[in-house]
C-alpha cells in the first residue's frame, strides 16, 4: 500500500506548491525543509552545514571530499526519513527522499518539471523581479538550482536526477496551472492504488 508521495522538482516548476497542495487535499502530513532541522537535532550536527549538503554547487575536483564530509549527514537525513515514511500519511518534498529510500513500495514518487521560460517567468513572479535584469537573475537562479540538485544526486548517490526511470510519475507543468498539476498526480496516484490491490488479489 502506497502512502508517501516524494515530490522531486526544478526550481520554478511550481513542486513546492503541488506538494503542500497535495498533502492539504488528502489531509497527509507535509515535510519539507524541516526535515533538515529534525535530522541536524537528532544527529547533533549544526543545522546550516547539513542544509549546505542538499544545496551545494559541487565542483569535479571537490567530488570525493564532498562525498566523505557528507556521508553524516545523509545518514542522518536517511534515519529521519524512514522514520517519517514508516508513519505514512505524508507528502515529502525534496531532499532526495525518492533516492534514498530505495525501492520501498510505500513510495509515490513524482519528479515535477517545465521548460526553462515557464520556470524563469514564474521565478521572476513570485520574487518580484521586475525587468530585464529580473529575469537574468531568475535564469540564473534556475541554472544554479539545477546544477546543485544535478550534483547532489550524481555524486552521492550516483543517479541520474533527471531519469524518468527514477519516479513512477514525472510530470511537465509548462502547458497547465498547478492546480490541475495537483490533480493529475491525484489521478495517478490513485490509479497506480488501484492497480497494486488488483495484482495483490
Amino acid at each position: 500500500m502506497r502512502n508517501v508521495i516524494t515530490i522531486s522538482r526544478q526550481k520554478g516548476s511550481g513542486g513546492m506548491w503541488i506538494a503542500e497542495e497535495l498533502a492539504r487535499r488528502m489531509c497527509w502530513r507535509f515535510i519539507g525543509k524541516d526535515l533538515i532541522s529534525e535530522a541536524a537535532s537528532k544527529a547533533g550536527v549544526d543545522e546550516s552545514k547539513m542544509e549546505r549538503v542538499f544545496e551545494a554547487r559541487v565542483s569535479l575536483q571537490d567530488r570525493l571530499t564532498f562525498q566523505q564530509r557528507s556521508a553524516k549527514y545523509v545518514d542522518a537525513m536517511a534515519r529521519v526519513m524512514h522514520e517519517e515514511v514508516a508513519k505514512g500519511d505524508v507528502v515529502i518534498l525534496g531532499r532526495g527522499a525518492g533516492v534514498i529510500m530505495g525501492d520501498d513500495r510505500q513510495l509515490f514518487r513524482v519528479h515535477v518539471v517545465a521548460d526553462l521560460d515557464t520556470r524563469i517567468k514564474r521565478i521572476a513572479s513570485e520574487q518580484k523581479l521586475k525587468g530585464t535584469k529580473g529575469l537574468e537573475d531568475a535564469r540564473r537562479l534556475c541554472n544554479e538550482s539545477d546544477y546543485a540538485r544535478a550534483t547532489f544526486h550524481q555524486y552521492l548517490f550516483n543517479v541520474d536526477w533527471n531519469s524518468p526511470l527514477l519516479y513512477e510519475l514525472v510530470l511537465n507543468t509548462s502547458d497547465m496551472t498547478l492546480d490541475q498539476a495537483t490533480e493529475v498526480i491525484l489521478r495517478a496516484f490513485e490509479a497506480v492504488q488501484e492497480t497494486n490491490l488488483h495484482c495483490e488479489t
